[in-house]
C-alpha cells in the first residue's frame, strides 16, 4: 500500500474509534443520571440525538468516503492524461524524426543537369548530384543576376563558323567574346525575354533578387519545389503542434518551457542543411511569404552569413538580421 493509502485508513479507524466512543460515553451517562431501570428508557429518550448523531457521522462517513472515490478518480484522470500526453509526444517525435530522413533522401536523390558556354563556340553540360546542386546555385542565381543587369540583350544563336571564318583573332578577343555569348546563353537559357530584362531594370535590389529568384525556379522547379516544400511541411507540422500544446497547457508559465522544446526541434532541422542549402532557403522564401513566416519564427537562417548572399543589399528582410561571418565565428 502506497503512504497516502495508509494514511486514509488510519484517518477511517479514528473516526470508528470516534464515533464507538462517543456511543459508550452516552451509555455511561445515562446509567448514572438515572438508576431506576423502569424510567431509564424515558429517561433514555431525552438522548434520542445519540442516535442522530450516529445515523449524521454514517451519512458523515459515507461522504467522506466518495470524496476518497472522487480523489482516486482525479488521479486516474490524471494518469489517463500524463500517459495520452506521453503517448502524443512519442508519435509526434516518430514523425518528426521520419520527416527529417524523408528531407535528406530528397537532398540526396536530386540529380540536375545544367548548361553553359565552355568556350565561345562549344555548348557543355555538367551533371550536379545531391548537394552539389545547392553548391552551384549560387553561381547559378548569379549568372540570371548578371544578365538581368547588363546593359544590352541580345538574342543567342549558335556560332557560325561562316559568320566568322578565322574566330576571335586573339585570347583576349576570344575570351571577351565568350563573356559576352555567355550571357547571351543565359537569357537564352533561362528563358529570358528582352520585357522581363526591361522590367528588371526598373528594380530594387530586393525585388531583382526575387524576380531572378522566380526565373531560377522556373528552370529547377522540378528539384526546388519538392525540396522546399518538405521544409514548409516539417517547420508547419512543429508550428501547428506547438501551438496545440501550448492551447493544452494547464499552467500558461509553462508556455516558454514549450517554446524552448520545439526550437530545439528547428534546430535540427537547420542543423541538417548546409551553408548553399540555408543561402537557397532564404531566397526560396522571398516569395513565399509563409515559409518565411516559419523562417523567422524559429531562426532558422541565422546561421547564414551575410557574406553569403549574393548582395548585402538583400539583407533586408524584416526580421531575418543576417550576421558577419566574423560575428557568427566570434
Amino acid at each position: 500500500m502506497k503512504k497516502e493509502d495508509y494514511q486514509n485508513l488510519g484517518k477511517f479507524l479514528l473516526l470508528v474509534i470516534l464515533v464507538l466512543s462517543i456511543w459508550f460515553i452516552g451509555w455511561i451517562v445515562i446509567n448514572r443520571i438515572e438508576t431506576d431501570p423502569t424510567k431509564q428508557g424515558v429517561f433514555g429518550d431525552k438522548f434520542g440525538f445519540t442516535n442522530s448523531l450516529f445515523s449524521a457521522l454514517g451519512l458523515a462517513g459515507i461522504i467522506y468516503s466518495i470524496l476518497l472515490q472522487q480523489k482516486e478518480l482525479n488521479l486516474q484522470r490524471k494518469e489517463l492524461s500524463d500517459t495520452r500526453d506521453e503517448f502524443k509526444d512519442q508519435n509526434f517525435q516518430t514523425t518528426f524524426f521520419n520527416l527529417l530522413k524523408t528531407q535528406s533522401q530528397i537532398a540526396t536523390e536530386i540529380s540536375v543537369k545544367i548548361w553553359n558556354l565552355r568556350s565561345y563556340d562549344a555548348e557543355v553540360s555538367k551533371d550536379f548530384d545531391g548537394r552539389k546542386f545547392f553548391n552551384q546555385s549560387k553561381s547559378e542565381l548569379s549568372r540570371i543576376v548578371i544578365a538581368l543587369t547588363h546593359p544590352r540583350y541580345s538574342i543567342y544563336h549558335k556560332w557560325d563558323e561562316h559568320d566568322d571564318q578565322h574566330g576571335p583573332n586573339s585570347a583576349e578577343e576570344a575570351e571577351a567574346t565568350a563573356q559576352s555569348r555567355n550571357i547571351t546563353y543565359t537569357f537564352f537559357y533561362y528563358n529570358i525575354t528582352e520585357d522581363m530584362w526591361k522590367s528588371a531594370k526598373k528594380m530594387q535590389p530586393i525585388e531583382m533578387a526575387k524576380f531572378a529568384y522566380g526565373i531560377f525556379f522556373n528552370r529547377f522547379h522540378y528539384v526546388v519545389g519538392h525540396y522546399f516544400r518538405h521544409i514548409y511541411h516539417i517547420l508547419n507540422f512543429l508550428n501547428k503542434t506547438e501551438i496545440q500544446k501550448i492551447n493544452n497547457l494547464l499552467k500558461p508559465d509553462d508556455k516558454l518551457d514549450v517554446e524552448l522544446e520545439f526550437q530545439q526541434y528547428a534546430d535540427f532541422v537547420q542543423a541538417q542543411m548546409s551553408a548553399p542549402e540555408l543561402f537557397l532557403l532564404f531566397y526560396n522564401s522571398l516569395p513565399f511569404p509563409k515559409l518565411q513566416v516559419l523562417l523567422i519564427k524559429y531562426k532558422i537562417l541565422e546561421n547564414l552569413p551575410v557574406e553569403d548572399l549574393i548582395s548585402p543589399a538583400h539583407n533586408c528582410i524584416e526580421g531575418i538580421i543576417l550576421k558577419k561571418r566574423t560575428d557568427l565565428l566570434s
